[in-house]
């Protein structure tokens, strides 16, 4: 079991969260291709995007490419929002060890992987491997906290009934063709993708669902769970591309969300109770990911180069994410109040995290100068909508409205390319207020109301080869 700062009680289940250093809507991480990644792009990372964008390709092609980020993050947890049964007098340490600042600073890497082949005039296969979905985080411990006897759990943070530490992944592998008319007006493209998905995570919890540092009696209850699930599913994508002029591209492409239908990741949860060893049981990790469209247009004329596009993404589907017993019959229907709907089939639930995201959406323009034949220049602007509602909003999927800045440039000689992106993520400061009625079990979960920040620096660092 990861460790934590503090041997003691934990829950029956844990919440389960996605630590991701969102820099997209909801938390999504695509931005491999850097301006030139969207639906009308013929860049190999148009595996993604718009699979039909291989086929404005030329001859045989490999990109390979790393994101750098660092990403900071700041929460404040509302003492409104404490449970206060158990967390010693209402103005005493136990408020303060439950509340107040928490922080975060973080760097993270991934790669994406691809190449893509032409096969005579007019197809084009391509395969890759990425993480459009994913990253890791782990929270800054709190000094003051240290060593302290009565409240052991708060060196952790404040954030910690959301998230100490953890990974999440979704890694892709996608196999894809394309197709060109003869005239060289039309591109169509299909992908199918192979995801591996990963969670390993580490939060606080105890066995009533609440916030409570210690029992009636005086005795310790926070604790701490673990879970580590993993496991594959599919998903596939669609895409055209028409040229209407000389200059001028059109896109279009839709990314369907798993099939046949939600992702399930099996594993373990590990817990621990007072001063018992800790046990594990078999569980299954349930959510429903989103289906996207997305649609981009590119001039070029000359010299200079103007893009944009739009991106839909469905994260409405993001309803809740469910842990089940893996060893019995279960079936995740819920009730307004949060309670099991045992008369539609509702049984098996450990634990509940309601999420009912909404729908996030994304503008883009940016350009292009070639002031050489051989060296381009672009940058881009990026407004990217807020998914997650205030009343779900937590430390661990922390999102908000956004603009996303980006530079880049582009080196080409002969049969080789480098290309280089700098970008920020600057997301509104966002503060919700405590909840009115708690959820009941087996959604009955710590408020985590408060004031977050965040903002995430990133470098993208390519490298490309035609053959």
């Amino acid at each position: 079991m990861k460790s934590t700062s503090l041997s003691l009680g934990a829950a029956t289940a844990l919440v389960t969260a996605l630590t991701v250093p969102a820099r997209a809507g909801g938390f999504g991480t695509a931005q491999f291709g850097g301006t030139h990644g969207n639906a009308a792009s013929d860049s190999v990372t148009s595996i993604f995007y718009n699979p039909a964008g291989l086929a404005l390709g030329k001859g045989t092609q490999v990109y390979v490419e790393g994101l750098f980020a660092y990403r900071s993050a700041d929460y404040t947890r509302d003492p409104g929002a404490i449970d206060r049964a158990g967390t010693g007098t209402p103005d005493g340490d136990g408020i303060a060890a439950n509340s107040g600042a928490a922080k975060l600073r973080n760097t993270i890497a991934s790669p994406f992987l691809g190449a893509a082949v032409r096969l005579g005039k007019s197809l084009t296969i391509a395969a890759g491997v990425y993480v459009p979905f994913g990253g890791q985080a782990k929270w800054g411990q709190v000094d003051t906290w240290k060593g302290n006897q009565q409240f052991p759990g708060a060196y952790d943070g404040p954030q910690r009934w959301s998230v100490t530490e953890g990974e999440q992944r979704a890694l892709f592998y996608t196999l894809a063709a394309a197709y060109s008319t003869p005239d060289k007006k039309l591109m169509f493209g299909a992908g199918l993708n192979l995801i591996q998905g990963k969670i390993s995570l580490t939060r606080a919890r105890n066995i009533t669902g609440t916030d409570d540092l210690v029992n009636p009696d005086g005795s310790i209850s926070e604790g701490r769970s673990l879970i580590e699930v993993d496991g594959f599913t599919m998903s596939a994508s669609l895409g055209m591309i028409a040229r209407v002029s000389d200059d001028t591209v059109v896109g279009v492409s839709y990314q369907s969300a798993p099939i046949p239908g939600g992702q399930n990741l099996d594993g373990t949860l590990t817990n621990q109770f007072g001063a018992t060893a800790a046990a594990s049981q078999k569980v299954q990790f349930r959510q429903e990911l989103p289906d996207s469209l997305r649609g981009a247009v590119d001039w070029h004329h000359g010299k200079a180069g103007l893009r944009g596009s739009v991106e839909y993404t469905r994260w409405s589907a993001f309803k809740e994410q469910c842990l089940v017993d893996s060893t019995a019959p279960a079936s995740c229907q819920f009730l307004p109040s949060g309670a099991l709907d045992t008369e539609n089939g509702g049984e098996g639930v450990l634990v509940d995290l309601p999420r009912n995201w909404g729908d996030n959406f994304a503008i883009s323009v940016g350009g292009s100068y070639w002031p050489s034949s051989s060296l381009e220049l672009s940058a881009n602007l990026k407004y990217d909508s807020n998914a997650i509602p205030n009343e779900t909003l937590e430390p661990a999927l922390m999102d908000a409205d956004k603009l996303i800045s980006m530079v880049g440039a582009r080196w080409t000689k002969g049969k080789i390319m480098v290309d280089l992106s700098l970008a920020n993520v600057a997301y509104a400061t966002r503060t919700t207020t405590p909840r009115g009625i708690d959820p009941a079990a087996p959604s009955r979960n710590p408020d985590m109301a408060g004031t977050f920040k965040q903002s995430v620096t990133f470098a993208l660092l390519g490298l490309g080869f035609s053959i």
